[in-house]
C-alpha cells in the first residue's frame, strides 16, 4: 500500500476536476474524522494548471461537502511549500507536524466552516 491509499479509502469522498475533454486537472479527498471534523487529503493539481484557480475550486467544493456532512472544522496537513496557498483559502497553521521522508516538512492547518 502506497501513500495514495489508506484504510479510509472507501468511506471518503473523492473529488476530481477535469476539463471539457476529460483531462484530469486536480484531485483531493474529503475524509470524515468525527461528527464535527473533516480532513482534506491527497490534494494535487496538475502542474500545467496550477495558479489557475483549480485548487481553490476543489477546496471550495470539499468545504461545502464537509458542511453538508455536518463538519464544523476542516483540517489538512500542508507541505511547507503550500502554506501560502492554504492561507489564501482561509486556513491557519495549528502546528508544525511531521517530516515526510526526512525532508518534506508538513504543518497541521485548520479552518472553521
Amino acid at each position: 500500500m502506497g501513500s495514495e491509499k489508506d484504510n479510509s479509502e472507501d468511506s471518503s469522498t473523492h473529488i476530481m476536476a477535469s476539463d471539457e475533454n476529460g483531462n484530469l486537472l486536480g484531485v483531493c479527498r474529503l475524509q470524515k474524522n468525527s461528527p464535527d471534523q473533516a480532513q482534506l487529503r491527497f490534494m494535487a493539481v496538475n502542474e500545467t494548471f496550477q495558479g489557475k484557480g483549480i485548487g481553490m475550486k476543489l477546496i471550495a467544493y470539499a468545504e461545502e461537502n464537509a458542511k453538508q456532512q455536518g463538519a464544523k472544522i476542516l483540517i489538512l496537513q500542508a507541505r511547507e511549500t503550500a502554506l501560502e496557498f492554504y492561507k489564501k483559502c482561509g486556513y491557519s497553521v495549528v502546528e508544525k507536524s511531521f517530516l515526510m521522508w526526512d525532508r518534506i516538512q508538513h504543518y497541521l492547518m485548520e479552518k472553521k466552516l
